[in-house]
C-alpha cells in the first residue's frame, strides 16, 4: 500500500501521521495522481487519535 509519513506532533495529539492516496475508485494510487485521500494521525505506539478523509486537487492539496 502506498503512503506517506510524516513525523510531527498533529493538532490532536499524534506525533505522527499517516497519509493514503487514492483514486475516484478508492484504488490506492501514487500521490501524484490521487484525488482522494485518507490522513491518520497516530501516538507513538501507533494507537490511532483521529482519522480524517480528504479530496485532493491537482497540486495535491487538501481542498
Amino acid at each position: 500500500m502506498n503512503y506517506k509519513k510524516v513525523i510531527y506532533n498533529t493538532p490532536v495529539g499524534g506525533v505522527y501521521s499517516e497519509i493514503y492516496y487514492f483514486d475516484s475508485n478508492l484504488n490506492n494510487v501514487d500521490e501524484k495522481i490521487a484525488s482522494k485521500c485518507i490522513i491518520r494521525e497516530c501516538k507513538s505506539d501507533g494507537t490511532l487519535v483521529k482519522e480524517t478523509f480528504g479530496f485532493c486537487n491537482e497540486d495535491n492539496k487538501l481542498l
